[in-house]
């Protein structure tokens, strides 16, 4: 009997390693190395940095959303991915942890200096890249790690399709956004939540198209205030309701599958209401989009609206003295004009491109821009439209810049701070290169660094 136990306890024992194995063998599968690049420019790389596992499950569920929305995915670590794999990619995203002061975690301590620092300004000129860090606020360098990957690859030509995303603490509101990103990558805003944020009631008190004659989607203004009684107006205890650059998430009540879509603020609390721009999108079919169609059309005037301000420091007003070039197109105006409407930066010195459509259908705020041109607010304003330019002239607002380079370079050795509102696609990566083009690319990483190059894109 001593020896049947004896080997029952040894084959439980051997049948617990088998398992133990297996998941270790499943694991290993899951963060497959890439043996060989990729010679498919569809294929996403995922690359990440864990030293907990959050960065890592995080890079699954980003794996698992781009495959649901038609992408080919490849997941790796860090420090698994070398300079024959960036050279043959076009898009790479990065979730990398920071630990302790700005420590890099173990599996992916050596990417920088082993990889990346062989290389030249211009060799990562075809890859497009966006880093998500996660940290901790109450360190020093909160998201030093994954800051110091964001400026590397830029050094390297790499173009970033959107600013760093900071998450602090694995907050949800910073993961949505994240999430909100991959929707536009993969061209598909149908996918789940991986956290459901907690809406508050507003009411749409206003809504009105401000390009009825445009060519283009018609952009609506919407104007919102919140059902508990709270007056905008008037100073309230505690921090403002939200600051200049903030964004809202708003979940449609039309679908009970639709995830939550994102909004810049084109107003602040003292002008009494939340206002945003909206375009109506519609679907190959022409069917209205259930973000936009629900917001600009289908809901009533007075209906209640669910949404959550979402804190966007990274977009937030430097200090009032620090002068604004705000660059913008499209539906971005909203996220610049909400600078240019706070109080603390009536006695400012700024500077406004903004570029559109048509200038008889599509100048948004036009009333605005001209009051705060007449008050100096505005120094000075530069606007384009593709549809009113004559062939060979410039059409778009990052062709306007080189025509300013001398002036954007005295206003930047001033001290002026650069913001960019508007599209992810074309736009942003435009004015990006127009800016090295002027300012040089480690003025620029500096500007990024100092956040004085701030950018709200989607």
């Amino acid at each position: 009997m001593r020896y049947l136990a004896a080997s029952a306890l040894v084959f439980i024992y051997l049948l617990f390693c088998w398992f133990c194995w297996q998941k270790h063998r499943r694991q290993l599968q899951q963060q497959q190395v890439l043996a060989v690049p990729s010679s498919d420019d569809a294929v996403i790389l995922i690359a990440y940095a864990s030293q907990t596992g959050n960065a890592a499950r995080i890079a699954r569920q980003t794996a698992q959303q781009l495959n649901a929305s038609g992408k080919n995915t490849q997941l790796i670590t860090l420090n698994q991915l070398n300079v024959e794999q960036l050279t043959c990619i076009k898009q790479l995203l990065i979730i990398a942890s920071t630990y302790g002061e700005g420590e890099a975690p173990d599996n992916g301590n050596r990417f920088v200096a082993r990889t990346l620092e062989s290389l030249s300004p211009t060799a990562l000129s075809s890859l497009e890249y966006l880093v998500l860090g996660l940290g901790d606020s109450s360190y020093l360098h909160f998201c030093g790690f994954a800051q110091q990957l964001h400026n590397a690859l830029h050094h390297c030509g790499a173009h970033a399709m959107a600013d760093m995303i900071s998450v602090d603490k694995l907050d949800e509101s910073a993961l949505r956004h994240w999430q909100y990103y991959l929707g536009q990558i993969s061209g598909n805003s149908y996918f789940s939540d991986w956290s459901k944020p907690a809406y508050e009631e507003w009411r749409l008190i206003a809504r009105e198209c401000i390009n009825p004659a445009s060519s283009g989607a018609p952009a609506y203004h919407l104007q919102l205030q919140p059902t508990n009684g709270v007056v905008l107006t008037q100073p309230q205890s505690g921090a403002a309701l939200w600051c200049a650059g903030d964004i809202v998430e708003i979940g449609p009540r039309n679908s009970s599958d639709l995830p939550h879509r994102e909004y810049s603020i084109a107003s602040v609390p003292s002008e009494g209401s939340l206002d945003l721009l909206v375009r109506q999108v519609r679907a190959p079919g022409g069917e209205l989009g259930l973000g936009s169609g629900w917001l600009t059309a289908q809901t009533e005037l007075n209906s209640i609206i669910h949404l959550r301000v979402r804190s966007n420091p990274h977009f937030h007003s430097p200090p009032a003295q620090v002068p604004l070039i705000l660059i913008g197109n499209g539906t971005g105006i909203a996220g610049l004009r909400s600078h240019l409407a706070n109080p603390a930066r009536a006695r400012g010195k700024h500077w406004l491109f903004f570029g559109e459509r048509s200038h008889f259908a599509d100048d948004f705020f036009s009333a605005d821009i001209q009051h705060w041109l007449e008050t100096g607010l505005l120094t000075r304003v530069n606007k384009v439209f593709s549809r009113d330019a004559a062939s060979g002239e410039t059409r778009y607002v990052q062709d306007l810049l080189p025509y300013h380079a001398e002036a954007i370079r005295e206003w930047v050795a001033a001290g002026a701070a650069i913001y960019v509102c508007g599209s992810l696609q074309g736009m942003a990566q435009a004015v990006d290169e127009a800016l090295v083009a002027i300012l040089g690319a480690a003025q620029v990483e500096q500007l990024a660094d100092q956040q004085r190059y701030c950018r709200d894109v989607y």
